[in-house]
């Protein structure tokens, strides 16, 4: 990996959270050797691994949203790097969604998650934690690793490597993103101008509320570079706060889905009906894509012209499989833009400035 210049190194490219032979969704950042992950799917520990980044360098973490898909890796990834820690110099920043009921709605019976008679809560006095809960319950899920290794192995010059920030800085601090008061899981996207998350020497990092219903809080990313600006839709139907975000980037990283093939895989499963919904309510369609009841929805190549983005790297490949090869996801979207597409695979290296060419 070259010390100068902007790169996506793609971990994990696959969506969903099932296994497949892609890992979950992860991409790192690379900005002049300082690193930031967006998403922690599952295999992100050894996918980073295997690209030869070094923890060291890691500044920060942007969780999209709390499904399973896009943050299950996420503390494990730290933990097991506690040993390539830069200890006393390196303090992770993760940044993502807060806790879904912190602002309604007046009135719901299930704050921060959709209506549904029948489905009792799990941990009820706590049902939709956000991204600062996820850790904290970790650290505590993990209690004895951690407190056996401290009193152990974890030790510099008889001081403990005290990744919690009990003993001494952290390795990691967690904050969860501000939303509007009025946004919720009955108005997750209402039109928001872009939220300033983060910023260091390397990057400009803003957020907006994306529509991946009934999911709430959702963010799509938008890292501005010396060498040319990504964004990241997360996981989202095409939407005005996305484009908005995107509006001329050099590369937008875009999720895609074929819809059709994406639903087939469940035909003649009692779950059909819930999945068939989910795909076609909360993603982004390979192509032009109509529905049963005859609603459209634009292909990511479209979506990516309207957003007049500079080039496209497909990414939470769904299905993931290759039963939908990679030059089907490829020419739908190539043939809408009109500008480069990339579709991403486990472990690319996609250099930021020649994409933006």
């Amino acid at each position: 990996m070259p010390n100068k210049g902007a790169h996506l190194v793609m971990l994990g490219t696959q969506g969903g959270p099932i296994p497949g032979a892609r890992a979950g969704t992860s991409t790192a950042l690379v900005v002049d050797g300082a690193i930031y992950l967006i998403d922690a799917g599952s295999g992100l520990p050894v996918r980073f691994y295997e690209s030869g980044l070094d923890f060291a360098a890691v500044r920060g973490m942007f969780i999209t949203h709390l499904h399973s898909d896009h943050y299950i890796d996420a503390f494990s990834f730290l933990g097991l790097n506690w040993t390539n820690w830069d200890f006393g110099n390196q303090v992770v920043q993760v940044y993502g969604p807060g806790r879904a009921d912190l602002t309604g709605p007046a009135g719901s019976s299930a704050p921060g998650l959709p209506e549904q008679p029948y489905a009792l809560p799990v941990t009820p006095e706590l049902p939709t934690p956000g991204i600062e809960e996820f850790f904290d319950l970790s650290i505590k899920a993990n209690a004895y690793d951690i407190n056996e290794r401290l009193r152990s192995t974890r030790r510099v010059d008889g001081k403990p490597m005290d990744l919690t920030g009990l003993a001494n800085d952290p390795m990691m601090r967690v904050h969860g993103i501000p939303v509007p008061a009025h946004a919720n899981v009955r108005n997750h996207s209402p039109a928001l101008a872009p939220i300033d998350v983060y910023q260091d020497d390397r990057v400009r990092v803003t957020a907006t509320l994306v529509d991946h219903p009934p999911v709430f809080p959702a963010f799509g990313f938008r890292f501005d570079t010396p060498y040319g600006s990504v964004t990241f839709s997360g996981d989202t139907t095409p939407c005005d706060n996305l484009r908005t975000l995107a509006k001329g980037t050099d590369v937008l990283v875009n999720e895609v889905m074929d819809i059709d093939a994406a639903t087939a895989k469940f035909r003649g499963k009692p779950i059909y009906d819930t999945m068939a919904h989910q795909f076609a309510s909360a993603h982004t369609p390979a192509a032009e894509w109509t529905s049963r009841t005859g609603e459209k929805k634009p292909g990511v190549g479209t979506f990516a012209r309207t957003c007049e983005a500079r080039s496209l790297v497909l990414n939470h490949i769904y299905p993931g499989d290759d039963t939908v090869a990679d030059g089907v996801f490829h020419a739908a979207a190539e043939d809408a833009l009109k500008r480069r597409v990339v579709v991403s695979r486990d472990l690319v290296v996609l250099d930021v400035a020649e994409l933006a060419r």
